[in-house]
């Protein structure tokens, strides 16, 4: 479904990505694991076209995006959930919500929609009308990855999910992860966490200073030795 070849990319002088090559398999998670600055983020805003690339290629089922504004590659069906989650904070839940499905016209469909997710997502269906703000770490999560699932993505682009929350609640957040996986949705997730994101992924990448130094099927990456001594704590 998605495929990137040989791309840099560049913020003034640092050289971010140095020719990462990589794929994603349609209705497998794929994820991207490497310490903090490797350039996983980098990666997924180039795929959003919110960065630019310096030279190679993305393809999209065959058709090139890194020529593509932001708001086409999302019309495609390419969404993404940004690290720091980025809700809006001064809407209540359901407007967060309703955001994100501002390109469908059909508000009966949006409705439905609306509906389905508070279904997967009840804590959200029971603080509808809260301030985005005011909820949890948790909660701001879960809104943030219902708010890109309401624009009916195909590939969801996932940035950090776990990131600066309690383990309780970072298990909850991957078992929605693996439930919306099971219902064909592809995902490209980029983890710190790299036991968890290895236990939820098909595949996996390993990225290291702007390279992809290893790649495997993610239950081989799990036993890994370079990978148990580098990302999972393990002698």
């Amino acid at each position: 479904m998605l495929k990137l070849e040989t791309v840099h990319s560049h913020y003034g002088q640092i050289h971010a990505l140095k020719g990462i090559s990589l794929s994603v398999q349609a209705g497998n998670i794929c994820c991207l694991i490497g310490a903090n600055g490797a350039g996983k983020s980098t990666t997924l805003m180039c795929i959003s076209g919110i960065k630019n690339i310096s030279s190679g290629s993305i393809e999209f089922e065959g058709r090139t995006i890194h020529t593509l504004s932001p708001e086409k590659i999302v019309g495609l069906g390419i969404v993404q959930v940004p690290e720091g989650r980025r809700i809006f904070p001064y809407l209540t839940v359901q407007e967060n919500l309703m955001m994100g499905a501002y390109r469908c016209a059909d508000k009966a469909k949006v409705y439905e929609t609306l509906e389905k997710y508070f279904d997967i997502f009840p804590i959200l269906k029971d603080r509808n009308k809260q301030m985005g703000g005011t909820l949890s770490g948790g909660e701001q999560q879960m809104l943030a990855i219902a708010r890109a699932l309401m624009g009916s993505p195909r590939l969801l682009l996932l940035d950090e999910p776990s990131l600066g929350l309690a383990p309780l609640v970072v298990e909850n957040i991957m078992n929605i992860i693996r439930q919306i996986k099971s219902e064909g949705l592809t995902i490209l997730l980029v983890e710190q966490n790299a036991q968890a994101a290895l236990e939820l992924a098909d595949y996996g990448y390993v990225i290291e200073t702007g390279e992809v130094v290893l790649e495997d099927a993610a239950a081989d990456l799990l036993q890994n030795a370079r990978v148990k001594e580098a990302y999972l704590g393990e002698g």
